[in-house]
């Protein structure tokens, strides 16, 4: 698998910025206005891509799921309601993307065109269906929620024999909420052992904490629900959504903390110059000493401020003998010994 690729413009992996996903899912609830205000919501918040969920709930869900069938089928949207929302997108500067859960959405995609093809972790074991996705033709994302080590390894066999060689891992806890102790992002190193393609983080926790911790882990994508409406019943993902009170910072940090890490060489920062001058410590005289005085230990130490011999050169002064008197707390200078 590649190292990196691109989505449409944007280049995903290596030192490139993490590619932000703000998943909407169903949380449009079927209305074209509340859509269109998920994705003012995702384009004010500054995310690189806009997300959705497409499906028929006939062909996702079997007789004996009714209650799901009911609770999902208002929120559906047509095809043409998905064209006019990925239109809209668009118009905003953002990526548009959309995860097909069930095998009549797959023409959706090919006519859609879209840049990458998002797959949720529900597709565990579903290679038959995976790789009909990886055949399309474009980058593809997939969560892990659920998955083992092993579970990945067959994801990867399954997707190699497709040819479709740009894939991303996300690492991800199908759980809503997902409690502090099972979020793992550690896990991340778990798929880049096995794995040499972008990894990333899905989640489904109620707070930022696991996304900012996940980038400084290395995470180059990261995936966050967003909503505008809280406290819906039969509904889950506002539980672990970002909203119109938090999106914008949550970006905003995910920026800060990619700034953040840096380089990963370890030397000393530009805006460290002037803490040098009064941090750093030179060797001075712990009382006055004659000229023709032979330097001890007992005789030198080290205090602020920098400017004289440095500190890592005080040892290399004892035995040898002052040409000159020194006062208290002088700095010791070579010109001063012999």
């Amino acid at each position: 698998m590649k190292k990196t690729f691109k989505i449409a413009h944007r280049v995903v992996g290596g030192d490139a910025p993490c590619l932000f996903i703000a998943e909407a899912g169903v949380a449009h609830f079927g209305d074209m206005g509340m859509a269109r205000d998920l994705v003012d919501l995702a384009a004010e918040g500054n995310s690189d891509v806009f997300k959705i969920q497409i499906f028929d709930v006939d062909t996702l869900l079997s007789a004996e799921a009714e209650e799901w069938k009911d609770r999902l089928r208002p929120r559906n949207l047509t095809l043409d309601q998905v064209f006019e929302l990925k239109e809209f997108v668009e118009s905003k500067g953002m990526l548009f993307m959309a995860t097909a859960h069930d095998q009549s959405r797959l023409s959706w995609l090919e006519e859609l065109d879209l840049p990458a093809i998002k797959v949720g972790s529900g597709e565990l074991g579903n290679h038959w269906f995976l790789k009909k996705l990886a055949k399309l033709g474009k980058p593809m994302i997939v969560s892990t929620g659920m998955y083992t080590e092993q579970d990945v390894v067959e994801l990867l066999e399954a997707l190699e024999s497709t040819g479709n060689d740009e894939l991303a891992l996300l690492h991800c806890v199908t759980s809503y909420p997902t409690p502090a102790g099972d979020v793992n992002i550690a896990a991340m190193d778990s798929l880049a052992r096995v794995f040499s393609g972008p990894v990333g983080y899905s989640d489904h926790t109620e707070d930022h904490l696991a996304v900012l911790g996940a980038v400084a882990r290395g995470a180059k994508i990261i995936e966050k629900h967003i909503t505008i409406l809280r406290d819906i019943p039969n509904a889950q993902d506002w539980k672990v959504s970002a909203g119109p009170e938090d999106l914008a910072q949550l970006v905003d940090d995910i920026r800060k903390m990619e700034i953040m890490i840096g380089s990963g060489v370890k030397k000393p920062a530009e805006c460290e110059a002037g803490g040098m001058s009064w941090a750093l410590k030179s060797v001075v005289a712990v009382r006055q000493l004659p000229a023709g005085h032979v330097l001890a230990e007992a005789d030198i130490t080290t205090k602020r401020p920098a400017g004289g011999i440095p500190a890592d050169q005080m040892e290399k002064l004892l035995g040898r003998v002052t040409s000159r008197c020194f006062a208290k707390d002088e700095k010791i200078d070579l010109t001063g010994i012999e």
